[in-house]
Formats: structure tokens, sequence, C-alpha cells
């Protein structure tokens, strides 16, 4: 096999583990979350965000605020959902998508404290 196709291989079996984990259904409320990032040393509290929510137009939002702080010279990340080709399109960093390699690192940093997150309920 390929390096190109061992890259694939291991970021398909990541993403599906990962959508597997939609089997445990939508748990409401913030807690489990709050408590996934306390586990990991709650990372959120470092950053500066904007969180875009309603029914319309969020991507585009998104979109045009990523590009505006990119043009005034801040360092971006930007999250949507779904994505339309690749899930690569999900995660972007300064405007780029994430390469299947940083896709495989991160589902792999992120199971075990899921993991454990699950168990504690």
């Amino acid at each position: 096999m390929t390096a190109a196709g061992s890259r694939d291989a291991e970021r398909d079996e990541a993403l599906g583990r990962l959508f597997a984990r939609h089997r445990f259904g939508i748990k409401p409320g913030l807690e489990p979350m709050q408590r996934l990032l306390a586990r990991m040393g709650n990372p959120e509290r470092t950053l500066a965000c904007i969180h875009v929510a309603g029914t319309n137009g969020k991507g585009s939002v998104c979109a045009m605020l990523d590009s505006i702080l990119r043009r005034a010279g801040y360092h971006t990340g930007l999250y949507t959902s779904p994505h339309l080709i690749a899930f690569n399109e999900r995660i972007q960093v300064a405007g780029q998508p994430i390469r299947d390699e940083e896709i495989v690192e991160l589902f792999r940093e992120m199971e075990g404290p899921c993991a454990e997150a699950e168990r504690e309920g």
C-alpha cells in the first residue's frame, strides 16, 4: 500500500469510528461536554471565539468572518458542519482544511477522554 493509501485508510478508519459514536444519541445539556473539556484541561478557556447560531446563513457568516479576521492579521480556526465533499472541510486553520494526518491525530487524542467521560455517565 502506498503512503497515501495508508493515510486514506487511517483517516477512513478514524472517521468510521467517529461517525459510529452517533449511535449513543444526543444528550441534552452542557454537563457532558463540560466534563470532557475539564478532563482535557479546559482548552476552550485559552481561545477567543465567535459562536454563530440561527437557522440560516451560519456557514456564509462564518466564512465571511474568517476571511475578515484573517485579512486583519488574526490566526483563525473555523468549524462548520456538515461537509459537502470531504470531512476535512469542516475544520479549517488559517483558511486551509486540516490534513488527513491531523484528523487521525485529533481523533486519537480525543478517543480516550471521550471513552472515559462516557464511562462516568
